[in-house]
């Protein structure tokens, strides 16, 4: 018959004491008593969106839609197109007195964490780092979810290739193109 061995009641040993007793090395006992390794985690802190106090054509552009809206709505009587605009133009000087917040971004095995969103890998598709020498460090994040756009963040400051380093055991690197919505926000100044 065979036997059944309980080992609840097995006598534990205590490893760190031996150890202490047998090396009197400082060196060796941090690597053996610590047996989980560091997991590998990159923070930075940088601004939620990119602010640029030089707005160039963004008066042009205000200017512009509201005298269409005005335009509109005397000339041609479409009010539905001229509040449209009006209210564009008002929109557009809103958000160009908004400041960028500084958020901690933070990138681990279990995802991104951009201020207090997290995404997870499982969630994600797929990243770019959109690297131009002496202008713009940015990390594009691909969500699986259509109706997403990409996460775009800022990482002035850290090395781009450290950052690709972990997020490539995760996510597939696959190029992000900027889109016309991006190339016009970042020339008007938004």
């Amino acid at each position: 018959m065979a036997q059944v061995l309980d080992l609840r009641k097995k006598p534990k040993k205590n490893y760190e004491k031996d150890i202490l007793k047998k090396s009197s090395q400082s060196e060796v006992l941090p690597s053996v008593l610590s047996s989980k390794k560091p997991t590998p985690k990159i923070s930075w802190e940088a601004p939620s969106f990119y602010f640029n106090p030089q707005k160039k054509y963004f008066a042009l552009t205000v200017i512009a839609l509201a005298s269409g809206g005005g335009a509109m709505f005397f000339f041609r009587q479409d009010n539905l197109m001229a509040i449209f605009l009006i209210l564009s133009s008002l929109v557009l000087i809103l958000y160009s007195n908004k400041r960028p917040e500084i958020s901690k971004i933070t990138v681990n095995q279990t995802g991104v964490a951009i201020g207090n969103a997290l995404y997870y890998y499982k969630d994600l598709r797929s990243f770019w780092i959109h690297y131009n020498p002496g202008g713009m460090k940015e990390l594009s994040i691909e969500s699986k979810k259509w109706y997403m756009p990409y996460v775009r963040v800022s990482i002035e400051g850290k090395n781009p290739l450290i950052i690709r380093s972990l997020l490539v055991n995760f996510l597939a690197e696959k190029e992000h193109e900027n889109s016309l919505v991006d190339i016009i926000s970042r020339k008007i100044g938004l």
